[in-house]
């Protein structure tokens, strides 16, 4: 059923390919050696979530 407002297109969810996550990666890269903090934020808790738990 369509929704009554303007905007994004409903349809299912799309998993980014290997490729875009690089890609997104590199402009976070880029941006926080620009001095960009939230960039460099988005860094940090990206590797933080991609760590090892301890005891798992």
């Amino acid at each position: 059923m369509p929704t009554a407002h303007k905007g994004r297109v409903r349809g299912p969810n799309v998993k980014p390919t290997r490729q875009a996550v690089a890609a997104y990666y590199e402009l976070l890269k880029r941006k926080a050696e620009q001095g960009n903090v939230n960039a460099a934020g988005w860094l940090l808790q990206l590797d933080l979530l991609n760590q090892p738990r301890e005891g798992q």
